[in-house]
């Protein structure tokens, strides 16, 4: 369960209906829609929308939106990213708001993600502050957590976190990361099922 769910569970609700799973629920949901719907989100992507075509022009052009164009952004992302601290130092530059705001749309128009961001992030948790993709809370029946402790075990992603992932691992011999990410939206692909 996400701690957002725990502190909105904590903090109580008139509309406890005494059925745990039903609350889980309509709190989940609840969360989905604030984060789906707000004035951070709409920001954040009207600016990355209205910066792309420059961030294009910049960066080469013919940029598609199709699963291999990912391969591109990992390699513009390992030529002018030196670090990790790097990256957190140039986190809020067109260089990687477009490019987080890329790989999502990678995701969202090949895996049918939508973006979600937290309207009110809180202080102690930096990455509420940060955009993500997150299968829609329609099919959220079609992903359980092997574990049993998250209610809501869609996978989501957070671009500059995969960026992270990239600085952290260097270069590969295997699949692309990023595109290798598209593979965890597979319902089967967090369970151990065979």
């Amino acid at each position: 369960m996400s701690d957002e769910i725990w502190e909105y569970e904590a903090a109580g609700t008139d509309d406890d209906n005494g059925a745990d799973g039903a609350d889980e629920h309509v709190v989940a949901e609840r969360i989905d829609t604030a984060h789906a719907d707000n004035p951070r989100l709409r920001a954040w992507l009207d600016e990355q929308r209205g910066g792309f075509a420059d961030w294009s022009r910049r960066h080469g052009g013919g940029w598609d939106f199709g699963e291999r164009s990912l391969d591109r952004v990992e390699a513009l992302i390992r030529e002018h990213v030196t670090s990790t601290d790097d990256l957190f130092a140039r986190e809020h530059t067109p260089l990687i708001q477009v490019a987080c705001w890329y790989v999502g749309e990678v995701h969202n128009r090949t895996r049918g993600t939508q973006w979600r961001m937290d309207p009110a992030p809180a202080d102690s948790h930096p990455w509420s502050r940060r955009p993500y993709v997150i299968v829609p809370f329609a099919r959220l029946d079609e992903y359980r957590d092997p574990e049993g402790i998250d209610y809501d075990a869609r996978p989501q992603h957070h671009p500059l976190s995969s960026f992270l992932a990239l600085l952290r691992e260097g270069p590969t011999t295997g699949p692309a990361p990023l595109r290798a990410e598209l593979d965890d939206y597979d319902p089967g692909a967090g369970t151990d099922e065979e």
